[in-house]
């Protein structure tokens, strides 16, 4: 129909029962169509593609549910992360000590010295063909931020990510990070934001965060059964509750 106004596209996510869809609406008003566009037991998106891990198998597609390449990994619990290009999808297998990076093509193995890491990766980056940071859990619930050189895979600088402790990802120059009754996040020159998200304490590792998109960010808790859609800016976080999915259409 002529002059038919479209529904904006805010993202995609990643719901706990596997299902990956498409949300769409304005920040207040969210909207989340019913057909499944991927299954996954992990995700991360930009505003134009996708990592998604189901079964030992890493995919990168569109937000339409297009495979744009994919990777047998054997991994059952990779770390993804895909910054606004594509070309900057990353993959870390702790497993295989092998970073995987996308080069318009294919899927690039990197081997990563990480004997000195000390904890467990919970979020990476790769912002060029140089280097990547690896924010690393600490038993002590601290978080490393730990930069490495590629291609040759060994550690060029660690530091104490600045109030960051147990879940943790980074957007938009944020650290985002669990705390007792929510999220924390900080930037690098001192600006801090405390989102509550609920009264009583929250379990440790009851939270899931992962990437919707370039400016939104989908978390989940295990524990209250609840999703949340939260959009970063660089000067702010905003959050919304986000709708669950009804039954619809199911990826082909």
């Amino acid at each position: 129909m002529e002059g038919q106004l479209s529904v904006p596209q805010l993202g995609v996510a990643h719901y706990a029962d596997g299902s990956v869809h498409v949300v769409r609406g304005i920040a207040a008003n969210l909207i989340v169509d019913s057909r499944t566009i991927a299954t996954a037991d992990s995700a991360s998106f930009s505003d134009s593609a996708g990592l998604i891990a189901a079964r030992g198998v890493i995919r990168l597609i569109r937000t339409d549910g297009t495979v744009l390449g994919e990777y047998q990994s054997g991994e059952a619990q990779p770390v993804l992360n895909i910054d606004p290009l594509a070309q900057f999808a990353a993959v870390w297998l702790p497993s295989k000590h092998l970073l995987l990076s996308w080069n318009g093509r294919q899927f690039v193995e990197t081997p990563i010295e990480d004997s000195s890491f000390a904890g467990r990766v919970m979020s990476i980056s790769v912002a060029s063909s140089t280097s990547a940071q690896f924010l690393v859990g600490r038993a002590d619930s601290s978080v490393a931020r730990i930069s490495v050189s590629l291609p040759s895979g060994r550690v060029t600088n660690s530091d104490t990510a600045p109030g960051a402790h147990r879940q943790v990802i980074a957007q938009q120059g944020w650290i985002v990070s669990q705390d007792d009754l929510g999220l924390t996040a900080e930037r690098a020159d001192g600006s801090r934001q405390t989102m509550a998200l609920s009264t009583h304490a929250i379990p440790v590792g009851d939270l899931t965060m992962e990437r919707m998109s370039d400016h939104w960010l989908h978390v989940f808790s295990r524990s209250a059964s609840t999703d949340w859609a939260i959009e970063v800016t660089a000067t702010k976080l905003s959050i919304f509750l986000l709708p669950v999915p009804v039954a619809g259409e199911a990826a082909r």
